[in-house]
């Protein structure tokens, strides 16, 4: 997950990306591959990131078969459960797609617009 985070930062941070998105990306990277890590049988989980003209996306993909994942409001004395709750909030928009053999999950943020058009 580590290496993930990393690759995440270090790739917007070339793109010169603002370093609130950056960090946002840098959390939801973080939880999308936890929760792949965590919820399914999976081999192999590959994360990417891209920018496009008006957002950052990270897509995570991996080979689990448990079908949507859901953000949960968790309890309070919970220790987990909050990690699509944190997607939520911090992403522009979030959604899974089931693939034949797994599951891919991606996350946008939207760019300042002043960034639009840049890249």
């Amino acid at each position: 997950m580590a290496h993930a985070r990393a690759q995440t930062v270090d790739a917007l941070r070339e793109w010169q990306i603002d370093d609130d998105i950056v960090e946002a990306l840098r959390l939801i990277v973080s939880e999308l591959v936890t929760n792949a890590m965590v919820h399914t049988a999976s081999r192999n989980i590959e994360a990417t990131v891209s920018v496009t003209a008006t957002e950052a996306i990270v897509t995570v993909t991996d080979q689990g078969l448990f079908g949507t994942p859901v953000a949960r409001e968790a309890r309070a004395e919970e220790e987990n459960g909050r990690g699509l709750a944190l997607v939520d909030a911090l992403a522009t928009r979030w959604g899974s797609t089931p693939l034949a053999d797994g599951t891919q999950v991606e996350a946008a943020v939207a760019l300042p617009e002043q960034t639009a058009g840049v890249l």
